[in-house]
């Protein structure tokens, strides 16, 4: 692929990192590289604490495990995203309640989540959509009056702004992923951070097998093996200090796109910016509008000719595997629903030149004229 859909920036300090780290020898999750960075990350995001795992999944896997949930607990998130965000609250006996997108941002719709919270609402799962903040301030006050918990998921967000204040300072526990695509790498790994001392004793003991302090190999109860290595959290640690270099390029990128392409009239992106955020463009989506052609057609069209791309979220409430647990075709999201059939996103990788911004613009608008996407 001449063009892939992601080229990670990896740089010489962040070689030099990996590489110290391994000469210590000591490079397991007990290496002092760990502490490092979930101090580092939390202070970041304006979090107290940092507890570093295995991915991002796990982190949502951790999130949910410490608060404390029953079966038949509802809780509140967008269709409109990857399935990590739904596995645990299947896996733990809890309703997922789906809501629709807002056409205009493709966040989750605010005005849904409050009218779906119910007496059996435990939680609200915020996702902060491919880099722009959802608007937080009714949730957070729903939140606060009916003792709900939130937890933001800021995997597509890692340096966004919520008027002024980080994303991932908001939710009683945030999470993040460290995927090869996202603006801070690991290659695999993920963060939980939170300002409750509880949650973070709590998150510590279950990421690490819950073993307990005194009795290192009795255990009271089931803990995970979600710990981050001592050579993730040294590139993490290089990565995060070039973490506003990453944003800025992005943008960049962002720029550049919409610049080239933006005077097709059948093509629409994701805001630069709102009232409240900045976006960070994670990634750079398109959706095809008014047209009959729907993206896979024109991604196939695009990957022939070497312009790597990625289809939109499958939309949660049609997961087929809903069925198994009783909940399929409970829910209309038509908008979660059109995102997925005509979106997708292009090369965004933070390691990708804005010259090839202009070559892969060149090729997405004969592909679209070719198709009478006009």
């Amino acid at each position: 692929m001449k063009f892939p859909v992601n080229v990670p920036l990896i740089t010489s300090e962040d070689r030099q990192a990996v590489l110290k780290n391994l000469e210590s020898g000591w490079i397991t999750g007990e290496s002092e590289m760990v502490e490092k960075f979930e101090l580092a990350f939390a202070a970041k995001v304006g979090a107290k604490y940092g507890i570093a795992v295995s991915n991002g999944s796990n982190a949502l896997e951790l999130a949910f495990a410490v608060l404390d949930l029953k079966p038949g607990d509802e809780v509140i998130l967008p269709s409109f995203t990857i399935i990590s965000c739904l596995a645990p609250l299947l896996r733990m006996g809890l309703v997922p309640v789906f809501v629709d997108s807002d056409p205009s941002n493709w966040n989750m719709s605010v005005e849904a989540v409050l009218q779906k919270i119910s007496p059996r609402t435990r939680a609200i799962l915020v996702v902060h959509t491919y880099g722009l903040a959802v608007d937080l301030d009714s949730i957070l006050q729903i939140c606060r009056e009916k003792e709900i918990f939130l937890v933001e998921d800021c995997a597509e967000a890692h340096g966004v702004l919520y008027k002024g204040e980080p994303c991932g300072s908001f939710g009683d526990i945030s999470t993040f992923s460290f995927f090869i695509n996202k603006l801070i790498t690991t290659g695999e790994g993920g963060m939980c951070v939170t300002s409750n001392p509880e949650f973070d004793q709590k998150l510590r003991k279950l990421r690490n097998l819950a073993f307990e302090p005194e009795t290192r190999f009795k255990h009271n109860e089931l803990g995970y093996n979600f710990r981050m290595t001592g050579m993730q959290a040294a590139l993490g640690l290089s990565q995060l200090s070039r973490l506003d270099e990453h944003l800025s390029h992005k943008r960049e990128i962002a720029k550049k796109y919409i610049y080239n392409l933006g005077q097709n009239l059948n093509i629409t992106f994701q805001p630069e910016s709102d009232k409240n955020s900045l976006n960070s463009f994670w990634v750079v989506g398109i959706i095809l509008k008014d047209t009959t052609v729907n993206s896979n057609v024109i991604r196939s069209h695009l990957e022939s000719s070497g312009v790597g791309t990625r289809p939109f979220f499958y939309p949660l409430h049609l997961q087929p595997l809903l069925g198994k647990f009783g909940f399929a075709g409970t829910t209309d999201c038509p908008v979660s629903e059109k995102l997925w059939h005509y979106g997708f996103y292009v090369p965004t990788g933070t390691g990708m030149k804005l010259t090839d911004v202009d070559k892969i613009s060149e090729i997405i608008s004969s592909k679209c004229k070719s198709l009478g996407i006009i």
